[in-house]
């Protein structure tokens, strides 16, 4: 275990040879039987503090990794990410953008146009490069030519702190900053407190993501934009394209593009879930808002994107007192899952505060 992490919570007892114990067995003993969590972290560093990773297991079973967001001087990772995903039977659902948009990136978080007290904009989701004044952006409106609109700002990770056992919980801190050139050190223009929940339960791995964020002075804004907040690249096996299916709390089949409404064609669903075949097995994930977020708005792409924010066609506004808080849930599974049991895992959720 490494120093940072706090390993309390629930043990569970159960008869090993003495072959197979490892490290992460807890101090103490009963009678003919060894006390060793359930789930363990592996903190992993291999790169001189370049890169770093908490590998996730369940009785020794891989469940997923935090990615710490890297940038100087050779890395280029400027957001934290949850790779890979993988139910209990092993099967990883979620992707790193496979051959287009490096910035999706598996189970992320993050904003693309985060307007500071100031009025200056930064963006925390893709991954700009510095600007190139004389280069043209044939995609774009003049206005936001990627070209000219970097460097992207990263969400570094100041502090992490987890607890392990019959569960996982993670909080960090991160620090929104801005990056400047040659220097592995920026302007500081959001603070937020995070925090994972992971736990397996049958057939799901289920990860609650929990958000705060305010703003390093005066008052900052979510600037209405797709990119944004809470979002999931599935694998490539199970999206629409390759013959998965994605299907919402509405009952929409493969639903494309953003639902915000509170009725008609383009209600806003509850959850939204894409499920495909993995060679002979059938697995997916599914996503869903927390009923106390201030708005839940989906966005969704048949190759495999899939996102929930407050903030994709609408301003939100936050400071040091009314920060702004997010939730959301992930559900990773084996098999398919029904309407009935995405509901419950919805209403189970809900019950939960989003406060940190």
């Amino acid at each position: 275990m490494s120093a940072d992490s706090l390993c309390i919570g629930s043990r569970r007892s159960f008869v090993k040879s003495a072959a197979v114990m490892s490290a992460s067995i807890l101090a103490g003993e009963t009678k003919g039987a060894e006390l060793q969590e359930a789930f363990a972290i592996d903190d992993q560093r291999p790169f001189r503090g370049q890169t770093r990773r908490l590998k996730i297991t369940n009785e020794g079973r891989y469940v997923t990794s935090l990615i710490f967001s890297a940038d100087y001087p050779t890395h280029f990772r400027l957001k934290p990410e949850l790779y890979p995903l993988l139910t209990p039977a092993g099967y990883p659902v979620t992707d790193s953008h496979q051959y287009c948009f490096i910035h999706h990136q598996s189970a992320m978080s993050g904003h693309g146009r985060v307007r500071a007290a100031d009025g200056r904009v930064f963006d925390f989701y893709r991954k700009l490069n510095f600007p190139e004044s004389e280069r043209t952006d044939r995609w774009h409106t003049k206005e936001r030519n990627l070209y000219h609109l970097g460097p992207s700002g990263i969400q570094e990770i100041t502090h992490a702190r987890w607890t392990t056992g019959g569960a996982v919980q993670i909080d960090l801190r991160l620090n929104w900053r801005a990056r400047a050139r040659n220097s592995a050190t920026g302007e500081s223009i959001l603070t937020e407190r995070r925090r994972y929940g992971i736990r397996q339960s049958g057939a799901h791995t289920i990860v609650d993501h929990f958000s705060e964020l305010v703003p390093a002075a005066g008052t900052a804004v979510l600037e209405a934009d797709r990119h944004s907040y809470c979002g999931v690249r599935v694998n490539d096996l199970i999206d629409v394209e390759d013959g998965g299916r994605m299907i919402d709390s509405e009952g929409r089949v493969n639903p494309a593009g953003n639902y915000w409404d509170a009725h008609g064609d383009r209600k806003a669903p509850r959850w939204i879930d894409c499920t495909g075949k993995i060679g002979a097995a059938t697995a997916g994930i599914a996503l869903m808002g927390h009923p106390e977020n201030v708005r839940n708005e989906y966005y969704m792409q048949h190759w495999g994107l899939m996102e929930v924010s407050p903030a994709l066609g609408h301003d939100v506004e936050f400071s040091a007192e009314r920060p702004f808080r997010f939730a959301a849930r992930y559900v990773a599974h084996d098999g398919e899952l029904s309407a009935s049991g995405a509901d419950a895992l919805h209403a189970e959720f809900a019950g939960r505060s989003i406060k940190i």
